[in-house]
This record gives C-alpha cells, sequence and structure tokens, in this order.
C-alpha cells in the first residue's frame, strides 16, 4: 500500500465533482493505493461500513446472497466507480452487499474517520456521493421496471450491452467481456439455461463469440436491435 496522490479524470467526474483542483490533491492524498488480487473480498454484507473504495483498475462484482442461499449479482463495477458510499454518513450502517475483486486490480480507499473529516471541510463530498448513490437507486429501479416489462432476451442484451460500455475491453474482433454465464444470467434476472440458450443462438447468428468465461460482442448493432 502506498498513499496516491495523482487522480483519474473519471474520479473528478463523480466522487471529486465540483471540488478545487486544490482540494482534490488533499482528499486524495487521505486514500491509500491498494493492490487487488482476483477474488479477494473487500467487504462482506452486514459489516459495517468503515471504508469508502473508489476502483482504478479491474473489475469489483457487487452481491449479495437471496434468503434462499442463492448468489445474486447486483452489478458489476468498474474504473472510476464508487463503492462503500455509506462509510460517509455520520450514523454507522452496514454494508449492503459483499464486494468481491473480479481479477487484479487497484482501489483508492479512506478509513470512515478520514472520508467524515475530510468531508466536514469539503461538504460537497457528500453531496457527489448522494448523487452516485441515487445513480445506483435508479439503475435498480430501471432494472426492476425491465423484470416485468420486457422479455428476457431484451434484458440478457441489455445487461450485456451495459457491461460492453462499463467494463468491456476493445480488440480487433470485437468488445470483450470477461463474464460467466451464471453472473451474466444474475444480472439479466434470467435463470442460467435461458442466458445459455440465447447465447449460444446470437453466436449461430454471429452476433458475439463465446469463450470459456469470456463473450466477445462482434456486432453491437444486432445484438441492440
Amino acid at each position: 500500500m502506498g498513499t496516491n496522490r495523482s487522480y483519474p479524470s473519471d474520479l473528478t467526474e463523480r466522487l471529486l465533482a465540483g471540488v478545487s483542483p486544490d482540494a482534490r490533491h488533499l482528499i486524495i492524498a487521505g486514500a491509500r493505493s491498494r493492490i487487488l488480487r482476483a477474488g479477494e473480498v473487500l467487504f462482506r454484507t452486514g459489516e459495517l461500513a468503515e471504508r469508502l473504495f473508489v476502483l482504478r483498475k479491474g473489475r469489483v462484482q457487487f452481491s449479495r446472497q437471496s434468503r434462499g442461499g442463492q448468489e445474486i449479482v447486483m452489478g458489476i463495477l468498474g474504473p472510476g466507480d464508487v463503492f462503500g458510499i455509506g462509510s460517509i454518513l455520520t450514523q454507522r450502517v452496514q454494508y449492503l452487499g459483499t464486494a468481491e475483486s473480479l481479477d487484479s486490480g487497484e482501489v483508492l480507499v479512506w478509513t470512515r474517520e478520514t472520508i467524515l473529516a475530510l468531508n466536514d471541510a469539503y461538504p460537497q463530498l457528500s453531496g457527489n456521493a448522494l448523487e452516485v448513490a441515487l445513480r445506483y437507486a435508479a439503475e435498480f429501479a430501471d432494472r426492476h421496471e425491465r423484470l416485468v416489462t420486457v422479455t428476457a432476451e431484451e434484458r440478457l442484451s441489455g445487461a450485456l450491452s451495459r457491461l460492453g460500455v462499463r467494463a468491456g475491453v476493445r480488440t480487433p474482433s470485437g468488445i470483450e467481456i470477461r463474464i460467466k454465464n451464471e453472473q451474466l444470467a444474475s444480472l439479466a434476472d434470467v435463470s442460467p439455461f435461458t442466458a445459455s440458450r440465447l447465447l449460444k443462438r446470437w453466436e449461430r447468428a454471429g452476433v458475439i463469440r463465446k469463450g470459456r468465461g469470456v463473450v466477445r460482442i462482434v456486432c453491437p448493432e444486432k445484438l441492440i436491435a
């Protein structure tokens, strides 16, 4: 670990939006850079929210278990995403899900004490954190609406398209997304069987190419159509 005093543009657009350049440097100086290993758990559902995170590199899965013990993938976060937002509240709250690194990466981490002190000096932080939280809430609301208004195929294509934008890697042969069928099915609120069947159909039609733990979008326009 070590202090990281630089900041990426996507961070300033979210957590640090509207904060002066001098204040940005001071806020970043209060964070620590943490290198992530694949499969590393940053926090679990129900633990006290003691740290605020901003993802610099890699991907983090945010999930929780259903009452029946089934893992529900609530989102896959990419560089620039902010999570652990409950740590900025003066009243102690619990994390709403489990955050697990899907591959090697890097996060900036603020302890609760540090981020509260910074928020006292720069109240814009809590306003920005609220906007991030509202954006996540809107995504979950949209997801619920899709569950009751659109078909399983539309939900799967939409989930894959959003992943392509958020966490996809451009390659000469298409947009590559590292994801397992089970994760994609959970994000799209469809069964693994339905996800597998639709992916095979799209592969035969030349829309995607499928590998072990990888989906490559070859024709985005056909996927949207």
